[in-house]
């Protein structure tokens, strides 16, 4: 008799090792784009299809979408997070699972190379029938996340630099809370784009420690520059680099109406 489970992909990331944690008793099958030492998932190459899964002698009950190649690159002329959701749903239609993407609130307007690959991902998830899309804003930690970070950085000097004005519209949700929200919504039966943050709109400076200090307001310009300094030398930063940035400058205020997560009842 085949073993019933749910798959989550990108299960080592930011939000997926919460994730594998939270269902650690049902045991899922785990998928890595980066096979690291001491990691029990299976490896989970975007670019060569679910082939981990086809060859497992299991039922599928849903599959968590978390895996995203921030690279871009393209496989025969389409972008590698397309082809990944196409193998995606022809896995889920065959073994009639449920697809839960988790998006972003950049596929609202769109406006960065992230956010048009999260929408255009959104409208081939939304073309079957058996998936729920999650759009997250900023995720943080129970230690504050990036604001912490930065609020930690400039604690014990004098002056705090800012990344332009700071008058930027935010959102977040601790990943608590987003994860407990991303395992019930096995339980919601409807195809729909839910949103899932717990604070918003705020301006970003309002999250900074700022007080009795000498804000330095850091050109745009200047700071993408320092940004891409490191990749020069092969450094990665994580949540301190250009795409975070473009998150910070353009996330979008929800002037529409919508049904946050805390509003669903299970």
């Amino acid at each position: 008799m085949k073993r019933s489970c749910d798959v989550v992909t990108g299960a080592f990331g930011f939000i997926g090792s919460f994730l594998a944690s939270k269902l650690s008793e049902s045991k899922p099958i785990l998928l890595t784009t980066k096979v690291r030492k001491n990691e029990t998932g299976l490896p989970y190459n975007m670019a060569e299809g679910l082939d981990s899964l086809n060859n497992l002698d299991v039922d599928v009950n849903n599959i968590f979408h978390l895996a995203h190649d921030f690279t871009n690159k393209t496989i025969n002329g389409e972008n590698i997070n397309i082809k990944a959701i196409k193998d995606l749903i022809v896995f889920c239609k065959k073994n009639d699972s449920k697809l839960i993407y988790i998006s972003s609130f950049m596929a609202i307007p769109a406006t960065s190379d992230y956010g048009r690959i999260k929408l255009d991902c959104e409208e081939l998830v939304k073309s079957y029938n058996k998936s729920i899309i999650i759009r997250p804003p900023v995720v943080i930690d129970s230690a504050g996340g990036i604001f912490f970070k930065l609020n930690n950085i400039f604690k014990y000097l004098p002056f705090f630099l800012i990344p332009g004005n700071g008058n930027y519209t935010m959102y977040y949700v601790e990943v608590e809370n987003l994860v407990d929200f991303i395992v019930k919504c096995r339980e919601i039966d409807s195809n729909e784009i839910l949103y899932c943050y717990d604070k918003g709109p705020i301006v970003f400076k309002d999250l900074l420690k700022i007080n009795k200090k000498l804000v330095i307001k850091v050109p745009i310009v200047l700071l993408r520059i320092i940004l891409f300094l490191p990749r020069l030398i092969g450094l990665k930063i994580k949540n301190l680099n250009n795409e975070g940035l473009t998150t910070l400058l353009t996330m979008p205020r929800i002037n529409f109406k919508h049904k946050n997560y805390k509003e669903y009842k299970f």
